[in-house]
């Protein structure tokens, strides 16, 4: 894998691959693999001075396969045979294992009073690892095919394995393949690495006399996400690029028709127990990750187009749903779910591609006041009269004042999301009104002509 480099950082995500030849059994090398690791957790447990002595000193790993070792080793090691570079991550995963038991038992052990009837935690008895081929254990890798060292019928071969990747970039370097089984489909996992250019973080970008921000207002039913590309100079004068609204409205009619099928029939059978409706509900959620993944994709690739060094966020992390008929909560839970997992992942993609940091802001006052700090009206209809102006709906489309200021009220939110991003580091940003503030009343006007389809709308694209 990739070592450390001055200036620049590591990322890293995984590649999952299809194997396609058939005929072995796969999970003979993990249950084999399994059995070895529970040795070596048994042995960690009884001599756990070796995780504290640095593997340089033949502590950690070494420590233990050490004991094993030679012609009259301390601890007969069970299965002779046993590759030595498997051996050694099944070494390592014993210790994570370990530690990890050993974290939560000191947390036991200063337990608060009210959780003193509390049990301490066991200690596992079987282990599910996905068997790692580091070298040794793989070789002839083309982007096609690999050949692995397997279990056979009681002895280790060498079987060639043809698989399906997805495409991905010359500059991701793998490291060791594991086998990971889903039922009766095994898939080989990668491990993949990068460099990314240092940025030095969200201060050091907003320390810069001029840069650009994504900033980002996240809804629940007809936009799911509201951008918008706010420049800001020496002067501290802040300007807006370009803005998009990225619609959900045919992904969450599909969700409530879903849930309404599935509410219709547990009212007619009676069953409301863990694997009903298991096709539709498995369909249900892949449907959302694949929309999570898709609106974050839209978001980064939106930012990168217009050269914004920063994606802003509002912190919203208290979301519960109301109370209320069995599909609207479960509609309400997956729509703050699926608000949750675009932010994960619009972070991860920025990063992980163009080098885009992320980042969070307080989202008080962000759809109430306009971007000068005004109180705003709110509604479906632009008023008419002066006075109308005090009235304010939470969650209408349109925000206004009596200033002459018009706007979207997720764009008016996603503006203020962006200057609160920047007052981080800026004294006193100021949002200059220009020539895009057109475009912007004939945004509203189409959001207002949707309930009035009678009336000329003009859409902006």
């Amino acid at each position: 894998m990739l070592n450390k480099k001055k200036g620049y950082n590591i990322v890293n995500k995984s590649l999952r691959c299809k194997l396609l030849r058939d005929g072995f059994d796969l999970l003979a090398t993990k249950t084999a693999y399994n059995e070895v690791v529970f040795f070596f957790f048994l042995l960690v447990d009884k001599h756990p001075e070796g995780i504290e002595i640095p593997v340089k000193e033949d502590g950690g790993w070494r420590y233990y396969e050490r004991l094993t070792l030679g012609d009259k080793p301390q601890y007969e090691f069970p299965n002779p045979g046993f590759p030595s570079p498997l051996k050694r991550s099944a070494i390592r995963k014993a210790i994570g294992a370990y530690s990890t038991w050993l974290s939560n038992f000191k947390l036991w052990q200063n337990r608060p009073k009210r959780k003193k009837h509390h049990r301490p935690p066991m200690q596992p008895r079987t282990f599910n690892f996905s068997p790692s081929f580091d070298s040794g254990m793989r070789k002839e890798d083309d982007g096609e095919s690999i050949v692995l060292k397997i279990l056979v019928n009681g002895q280790w071969k060498w079987i060639k394995f043809y698989y399906q990747a997805p495409p991905s970039s010359e500059d991701w370097v793998k490291g060791s393949p594991q086998i990971v089984c889903q039922g009766k489909t095994p898939y080989l996992t990668f491990a993949l690495e990068k460099y990314v250019t240092a940025t030095g973080g969200t201060k050091k970008i907003m320390a810069a006399d001029s840069y650009r921000v994504c900033s980002v207002d996240m809804d629940l039913d007809r936009h799911i996400a509201i951008a918008t590309i706010l420049e800001i100079d020496a002067r501290d004068n802040v300007r807006e690029v370009a803005r998009r609204f990225i619609n959900q409205t045919s992904h969450v009619k599909r969700r409530k028709r879903d849930l309404g099928l599935i509410a219709q029939a547990m009212r007619k059978t009676g069953i409301i127990s863990k694997g009903f409706a298991f096709k539709r509900w498995n369909k249900l959620h892949q449907r959302e990750v694949s929309a999570g993944r898709e609106y974050a994709r839209k978001l980064v690739e939106f930012a990168r187009y217009h050269s914004a060094a920063v994606l802003v966020f509002e912190h919203l992390t208290s979301l519960k749903p109301c109370k209320g008929k069995y599909s609207r909560r479960s509609n309400q839970k997956r729509a703050y779910w699926l608000k949750s997992r675009v932010f994960k992942q619009a972070k991860e993609i920025a990063y992980q591609d163009y080098g885009i940091v992320t980042t969070r802001v307080n989202p008080r006052d962000t759809s109430s006041l306009c971007p000068w700090g005004n109180p705003l009206w709110r509604g479906n209809e632009f008023p008419v009269n002066l006075f109308d102006y005090l009235e304010y709906q939470p969650g209408a489309n349109l925000v206004a004042n009596t200033s002459g200021y018009k706007a979207h009220s997720g764009l008016n939110a996603a503006r203020n999301i962006g200057l609160k991003a920047m007052r981080r580091q800026r004294t006193n940003p100021y949002f200059l009104r220009g020539k895009p503030e057109i475009e912007i009343n004939q945004v509203c006007n189409e959001t207002r002509t949707r309930s009035n389809p009678h009336s000329h709308c003009t859409r902006i694209g």
